[in-house]
């Protein structure tokens, strides 16, 4: 499918631009994201059009109508290149300074609906912002808004993906939506599991696109856009880690079609312009068609696996001691997502624990890392490094020994 897929339709998706005002990094972000789309398109002599660019909400940083300004320059820059724009207003960042209000001057600036249900290019696309009514995210009435025009979605294209955008995961989707995460919200779960031709994006969490659990599929599929802003992870039960260079990301993701519903997901590191990952998914209107359940992806995560003869060096200074190793790779092709280093006495106990994440969320991860260790008490020890994969298999131990 990868080498043969020819696309006849295509779409951009981001999230979480945070825009402060004109000139502000979310705004110049955004702007890049039309550019390099627009181009990604241009060189492709296929199919050579965007259909249109899609933004999950926290289009602003505090809803101000001075971000919202900021939003609207961007929103005019793309439509004179011919990028045309459906956005969806978010509960949280959107409306912190206007509230509701948000909402009418989104749709003054743009005269666009922020619940809306449009026909692209043959394909449904439906949008659900924060909801009119105060302390809601979404209401009840949105659900069943939603649901009437799923149900005519479906209808009118029953062998075709409905593509849904919000701004919170749906809970216990993708990686972010779940209770250790803190991002998902349960609103919408029990109605989308009635409709597996929903292809349901969201943002909110700003974890990375090209983690793996980004991408869930059950009884529909569910995609997490990232975010213009920055990363953020879960590590170990951990929320809100932002790892090295957690600002410097910038993730969006690219959409294609081709002629029998096949999707290609492609993600961007929008800063280096770089492709990140790409993913492959057989028309998912069809519910038989989900290779990216959790239970097969962790049957295809593979052991990293450290180049050959790779060693672990160690230094001090002033008592201190580091370790750096080279970087693993995994011949599944998913991210490295952490690397574990212990420090192991001689009676085989774990006397220091530290961890690092690389920077997978970016397009250039580092060829050497480095881990501080820290102070040991006199004695001997094994340092081992051990790679894990973002479903927690992980590679052999490359190891030195030291003597303090």
């Amino acid at each position: 499918m990868k080498n043969e897929f020819l696309p006849v339709f295509r779409f951009v998706i981001c999230s979480d631009a945070h825009i402060e005002g004109i000139g502000t990094p979310g705004y110049y972000r955004l702007k890049k994201v039309i550019d390099y789309a627009l181009n990604f398109a241009i060189k492709d002599k296929n199919y050579n059009k965007i259909d249109t660019f899609l933004i999950a909400g926290d289009i602003t940083n505090k809803g101000s109508k001075e971000e919202f300004d900021a939003f609207k320059e961007i929103y005019d820059y793309g439509a004179e290149k011919g990028a045309k724009f459906l956005c969806t207003v978010a509960k949280g960042h959107d409306s912190i300074t206007m509230g509701k209000k948000s909402l009418e001057y989104y749709k003054t600036l743009t005269n666009q609906e922020t619940d809306f249900h449009r026909v692209i290019g043959g394909y449904h696309f439906i949008g659900v912002s924060t909801s009119r009514l105060k302390k809601h995210f979404n209401s009840p009435f949105q659900k069943l808004w939603l649901k009437k025009e799923l149900d005519k979605a479906v209808a009118d294209t029953p062998n075709k993906p409905v593509f849904l955008m919000h701004h919170e995961h749906v809970k216990y989707t993708v990686y972010g939506s779940f209770d250790e995460d803190g991002w998902g919200k349960i609103i919408f779960a029990d109605l989308l599991k009635k409709y597996p031709n929903v292809v349901d994006f969201s943002g909110h969490s700003h974890y990375p696109v090209n983690d793996p659990r980004s991408l869930w599929q059950k009884e529909y599929t569910a995609i997490g856009t990232g975010s213009l802003k920055y990363v953020e992870l879960t590590v170990d039960g951990v929320q809100k880690v932002h790892p090295d260079f957690y600002d410097d990301c910038a993730n969006f993701l690219i959409v294609e079609a081709d002629k029998d519903n096949n999707i290609r997901i492609i993600g961007i590191d929008c800063l280096a312009e770089e492709i990140l990952c790409e993913y492959y998914l057989k028309n998912p209107a069809n519910k038989s068609n989900r290779e990216y359940t959790e239970e097969k992806q962790r049957s295809r995560s593979l052991p990293p696996v450290f180049p050959e003869n790779a060693e672990v060096t160690l230094t001090e200074q002033d008592g201190f001691y580091s370790a750096e190793y080279p970087k693993a790779k995994n011949a599944g092709g998913e991210p490295i997502f952490i690397y574990r280093i212990y420090a192991e006495n001689e009676e085989g106990k774990i006397v220091k624990e530290r961890k690092k994440i690389p920077t997978y969320y970016l397009y250039k991860v580092a060829d050497k890392l480095t881990t501080d260790i820290g102070r040991l008490p006199k004695g001997k020890y094994k340092i081992k490094v051990i790679a894990e994969t973002p479903y927690g298999v992980r590679s052999e131990c490359i190891e030195k020994t030291l003597e303090v």
